[in-house]
């Protein structure tokens, strides 16, 4: 995750980056920042369906707003958190391995302006490069059991 929120932010310019992975279906905790002035996020639960990440989770697809506090398409269950860090154009992208949504990396500006083609496929390019890392260690862990399994059975 550490990772993917340094290069989003590296090769989309945006100054904040964070995100989370689901710890069910329903709901993801956000749990890594990267640029961020307060702590007000780390540790946030965003429900599917709930602000602009769980938009993006129940759609399976980024979603951004050029001003968060002002925006008409997200519920704003969060408002609190995001003002506290000084955040005003938000994008959300989701994070899916094998089509299944596993988290949600957000990129951020503190000031109100439209999030151009280039930011948001720079925010996709850092999604794509976690989903390969997060099937890595699914498949990793997937063969460590079954070896275990094997031996198991063989002793």
């Amino acid at each position: 995750m550490r990772a993917a929120l340094l290069r989003l932010r590296r090769s989309s310019g945006l100054p904040v980056a964070f995100g989370g992975l689901l710890t069910d279906r329903m709901r993801l905790r956000i749990g890594e920042l990267s640029g961020a002035a307060t702590h007000s996020l780390r540790g946030l639960a965003v429900a599917t369906g709930n602000g602009l990440g769980g938009k993006s989770l129940a759609l399976s697809q980024p979603v951004t707003v050029t001003d968060y506090r002002a925006s008409r398409t997200i519920s704003h269950e969060y408002d609190s958190a995001v003002a506290a860090e000084g955040l005003r154009a938000v994008l959300a992208v989701p994070v899916i391995v094998g089509r299944r949504v596993r988290g949600v990396l957000y990129g951020a500006l503190r000031e109100p302006m439209s999030l151009g083609d280039r930011t948001l496929h720079a925010a996709m390019d850092a999604a794509r490069e976690l989903e390969q890392a997060l099937a890595v260690r699914d498949e990793a862990q997937r063969l460590l059991a079954a070896r275990r399994t094997a031996a198991e059975c063989g002793a």
